[in-house]
């Protein structure tokens, strides 16, 4: 929705190629299968936008939006917001408006809503996304993306951005599709809301493509996808009137409703790069970080790879390493990287970090599933960011997938390299019940009774012996007498 004074201005179109878009699953779905509005996702609006402080909704609309089953219910699977020109409220016409701000925020991914829209004179539906947060400021500084907006007659179809600055400073850049009655069939209406593109489309056909060059924030000018960088939520209603659609006249009947057949979100799941979780204890390569959204699977202190010799379209600096493959470059304060892994045993295992410092020196730190499982691994600058060193440290880890976080917890300037980390059980080779003697014929209470003679009273492979004179070596070689030895 266009608020204030707003217009619509549709920047000419530009000769972009659009990358393939990436895998999204299913995030989200309101399929109104149910008797009523789900209010634990969808909250009403009410009035005239006088309690919000935009009377008239910021564009001099006519409507009073209620929750009342004249205006929005929920018959045969689908959603119907409708519009009457009764006298409520002060206002000459009724209508609805949701949203699902608090309760289904989200940044990025594909919004779409399948939807036959209303028709005539004064008539404005919209499927459209708010920030949640406004971090930027008020509007439009914080940004807005419409998803699909029409009025009147109904033969073309807006998607927006708005962004830039408040009103009345604010800018747009979209784009249109015309050519049909919008008003006749149901049609699916989406947008693809990525880190440095917006896309709209209907029925599948791409409109509209808009780069991050194409918006700004005088709030962020250093950061370039800002406003659109922070968790949005969802609206939908129907407006009465206003400065864009005009008021309603002669021809315009009532009521007029949009049916909304299901609203669908999709986002990028985070997932292992290149398949498959990383083996622990094993060798992990710092640039083979999962595949997901910034802020989500990685943190990096600027956008793009600035190395850009592996994985280009990812935020994460990555170049070229001396001692072969690649690194991960210049990791400032805070920066972090997550590894989905699958741990084959608990226990107690050496991590080692492979880094370069050219002048600062650092602090590396692992998470597990977002739990502190190292203390800070501080190194010394070592004099280039290619002159490598290990440092190491004892980690205590679960069996089973978890997600690995790498973090920088060095001081303000601290920068780094990071090569790999390496991941190796302590003893891994001689657990008692990994030992199997080819002759078939020992068993564990066989180790018992051996442990038992030397004042053992449990039946566990965490026997202490009181004597303090036997130890895993003792097992061992009594293992190893029997045919068995370390794996």
């Amino acid at each position: 929705m266009h608020r204030l004074r707003d217009t619509v201005v549709i920047a000419p179109l530009a000769c972009l190629v659009a990358a393939a878009p990436a895998q999204l699953d299913l995030y989200w779905a309101d399929e109104f299968d149910g008797p009523a509005l789900d209010t634990s996702v969808w909250e009403y609006q009410i009035g005239t936008g006088a309690g919000d402080g935009l009377p008239g909704w910021g564009n001099n609309e006519l409507e009073y939006y209620t929750n009342q089953a004249a205006n929005i219910f929920i018959q045969d699977g689908m959603l119907h917001i409708v519009a009457n020109d009764n006298h409520f409220g002060g206002a000459n016409f009724t209508s609805a408006r949701i949203r699902t701000r608090g309760n289904l925020d989200f940044t990025y991914g594909r919004v779409e809503a399948r939807m036959d829209l209303p028709k005539g004179q004064g008539i404005w539906p919209a499927f459209w996304m708010l920030p949640t947060d406004s971090p930027y400021g008020g509007w439009a500084s914080s940004g807005e993306i419409d998803i699909m907006e029409s009025i009147n007659q109904m033969t073309t179809v807006y998607g927006t951005l708005h962004f830039g600055d408040a009103w009345p400073n604010n800018q747009s850049a979209g784009g249109n599709m015309g050519g049909m009655d919008f008003s006749q069939a149901f049609h699916v209406y989406a947008v693809e809301w990525e880190p440095n593109t917006v896309r709209w489309s209907v029925d599948g056909n791409v409109y509209r493509t808009l780069s991050r060059s194409a918006w700004n924030s005088s709030s962020a000018p250093g950061n370039p996808r800002a406003p659109f960088d922070n968790p949005f939520h969802i609206l939908l209603n129907v407006a009465v009137g206003g400065n864009w659609p005009g008021n309603p006249d002669g021809s315009t009947t009532f009521p007029q409703e949009m049916v909304v057949d299901w609203v669908r979100v999709y986002r990028l799941a985070q997932s292992p790069f290149p398949g498959a979780p990383h083996a622990v204890p094993g060798r992990i390569e710092a640039e083979d970080f999962d595949i997901g959204y910034p802020d989500e699977a990685f943190h990096d202190c600027d956008p793009d790879n600035n190395g850009g010799v592996y994985r280009p379209d990812s935020d994460v600096d990555i170049e070229a390493c001396s001692e072969g493959g690649f690194n991960l470059g210049w990791l400032c304060a805070g920066e972090w990287t997550e590894y989905t892994v699958d741990v084959a045993q608990s226990g107690t295992y050496t991590l080692r970090a492979r880094v370069a410092s050219q002048n600062t020196g650092g602090a590396l730190m692992l998470e597990s599933d977002g739990v502190q499982v190292s203390g800070p691994m501080v190194f010394l600058n070592t004099g280039g960011w290619q002159s490598w060193t290990t440092v190491e440290t004892q980690v205590e880890l679960e069996a089973g997938e978890q997600v690995f976080r790498l973090v920088n917890v060095g001081g303000a300037i601290a920068e780094f390299n990071i090569n790999w980390i390496e991941l190796e059980q302590e003893n891994a080779g001689c657990n008692i019940a990994d030992v199997a003697p080819p002759f078939g014929t020992l068993d564990f209470s066989d180790v018992i009774a051996f442990l038992t003679a030397f004042g053992a009273t449990e039946a566990s492979a965490d026997l202490a012996p009181p004597l303090g004179v036997l130890d895993f070596s003792d097992v061992i070689a009594f293992l190893t007498a029997f045919g068995g030895g370390c794996p």
